[in-house]
């Protein structure tokens, strides 16, 4: 990755400096799985269906470019559009009252994928990258944003998976119970904070602890002690989804690169950092 992700950018504070409504109560039982969709992530495009049926839904998205890149959900609310989303962030003053962060496959390195399911009912939605370019600005200046429909059925489709692990955003952290398994483990990710979260999970180098990838956000040089395996994007509070991850033995860390509704710091420099061991 060239740049670090957690440069905050004024469309992210446009979205994160005020509390966003609840979309959704998801239904519980046991469906078939989840409608499945591919993201391409390029310098600055998303490749990606146009609609995709209501209920849950996984994204997995395949960065092939030559930057890290995410992919963040918003859920507009009915008879708004992309483009009044866009003149949204060109407006000074507070956010608008009708967009709620619904998720998405966390930040992936060049080469990697991520992926993220959520329960999403019928609507328009956004999908956009806020990592930062090389020049500072996020991706979503650069034009990587795109609507997608998610189009009304009679009866939801898909499941929610079966998790093994289970991460309750708080503010300022990740509460969760260890150990964590070796192998391949879904995480549930849900919050009841009082203002949006992500988690990001970075597998660090050998010897490298949270604390020194703080320092590396904090003045970042050179490349990122450790590897961008994805997670899940922004989520309002009550918002719940999940991630898969294929986990080695090592030492990982969770972040959060949210801008706080406060000071617009990210909350990762607000303590929102947690080392986890995978056994």
């Amino acid at each position: 990755m060239n740049r670090a992700i957690p440069v905050a950018s004024a469309a992210a504070l446009i979205l994160t400096a005020a509390a966003f409504t609840r979309v959704h109560n998801a239904p519980t039982g046991s469906l078939a799985n989840p409608a499945e969709i591919t993201v391409v992530a390029r310098e600055y495009s998303f490749d990606a269906p146009r609609t995709v049926p209501a209920g849950f839904v996984k994204l997995r998205m395949l960065n092939r470019g030559r930057e890290a890149h995410h992919t963040q959900l918003l859920k507009l609310a009915p008879g708004k559009t992309l483009e009044d989303f866009q003149r949204a962030m060109q407006a000074e003053g507070p956010p608008p009252p009708w967009v709620t962060l619904v998720g998405g496959p966390g930040a992936a390195d060049p080469g990697g994928e991520a992926n993220a399911t959520t329960y999403m009912p019928a609507g328009e939605y956004v999908m956009l990258c806020f990592v930062p370019a090389p020049d500072g600005k996020p991706h979503v200046m650069h034009g990587m944003i795109r609507p997608l429909t998610v189009t009304a059925r009679k009866r939801v489709t898909g499941s929610a998976p079966r998790a093994d692990v289970s991460i309750r955003l708080v503010d300022y952290g990740f509460d969760m119970k260890l150990p964590v398994r070796a192998g391949r483990r879904t995480f549930e990710v849900w919050t009841d904070a009082n203002q949006p979260h992500e988690v990001i999970m970075v597998r660090l180098n050998p010897g490298v602890t949270a604390a020194q990838f703080l320092r590396w956000v904090e003045a970042p040089a050179g490349p990122p002690p450790g590897r961008f395996m994805g997670g899940v994007s922004g989520l309002s509070s009550r918002e719940r989804a999940y991630f898969t991850a294929n986990l080695r033995r090592g030492t990982y860390t969770l972040v959060c690169f949210v801008p706080d509704q406060k000071d617009g710091r990210p909350h990762i420099l607000h303590g929102m950092v947690r080392d986890i061991m995978v056994e």
